[in-house]
């Protein structure tokens, strides 16, 4: 049983420890969380994998409930695994987990089967399966109606507020942004959520604006739409609009209104690209 722990620790430890230095999550495109617990599972359940006799891996005539169990207990450790990944990507690939952990949902189900049963039939199993089914129906609607958005725009939104993060000095010149009037009055360096970045807060009519600059391109959550002049992603999240430009360019815009993000955007990628 220590080798399974152990490799699972050590995949978390590595895997924290790259996303501690790079940004791996953001690239990936799943929470970062969820992430690590994905592939500290998948390293486990390889390690019980490999020391578990190859006759003993799948159902057979014979098999006790004990091992019968067992064997089903490692299925629903394979299937969490994909669960995972599917549910914190906000990717496209995301489908793809989707359909791996249905397909395993099956091979569950099909492992299930050759347990015996002895429970006879009674007359609140259909009221029961009813209630059961609406449950699951309600909970998966659920999640597939989550926002989910990436942790770099959850952080932009929240950071967009009365309540300012802690700025370290900044590593980056403040765009010039004087031909749209806007005025610099703060910048400085943070992590945004898992991607080091740096923030320039702008005066733009009486309002602030927050620009966000990174060496990678801010992930376009769910839900957003390509747009052109300039070519990127926008999305808005409760009246807050969302704006970045085009590839390379490596910015984000946080308005109040989508007219003032694009604005902010055309002067950028004027600056970023000249």
């Amino acid at each position: 049983m220590f080798a399974p722990v152990a490799a699972a620790v050590l995949i978390a430890l590595v895997v924290a420890g790259i996303s501690a230095r790079y940004p791996l999550p953001i690239v990936v495109g799943t929470q970062p969380g969820l992430l690590i617990a994905a592939l500290a599972l998948g390293a486990a359940l390889v390690v019980i994998a490999l020391q578990t006799e190859p006759e003993a891996r799948k159902p057979r005539v014979g098999m006790s409930r004990r091992e019968l169990a067992g064997l089903l207990a490692w299925w629903v450790g394979a299937l969490l695994v994909p669960a995972l990944l599917w549910f914190g990507s906000w990717k496209a690939w995301s489908v793809i987990a989707l359909f791996v952990a249905i397909g395993l949902l099956v091979k569950l189900l099909q492992i299930a089967s050759h347990f015996e049963s002895n429970v006879g039939f009674r007359v609140w199993m259909p009221f029961a399966a009813i209630i059961l089914s609406f449950g699951f129906l309600v909970a998966l609607g659920l999640v597939l109606g989550r926002t989910n958005l990436p942790p770099p725009i959850v952080s932009a939104l929240n950071a967009y507020g009365p309540v300012e993060p802690p700025l370290t000095p900044p590593t980056r010149a403040a765009p010039d942004l004087s031909s749209i009037n806007a005025r610099l009055q703060r910048s400085g360096d943070l992590v945004l959520g898992g991607l080091p970045s740096t923030v320039f807060t702008y005066d733009f009519h009486g309002s602030g604006v927050d620009v966000y600059l990174a060496n990678l391109g801010f992930p376009a959550p769910r839900g957003s739409v390509g747009v052109q002049d300039p070519p990127g992603w926008w999305t808005e999240v409760d009246g807050t609009a969302l704006r970045t430009g085009p590839k390379g360019t490596n910015f984000l815009v946080v308005a109040w209104s989508t007219d003032v993000a694009d604005r902010f955007a055309a002067a950028l990628t004027d600056q970023l690209t000249s």
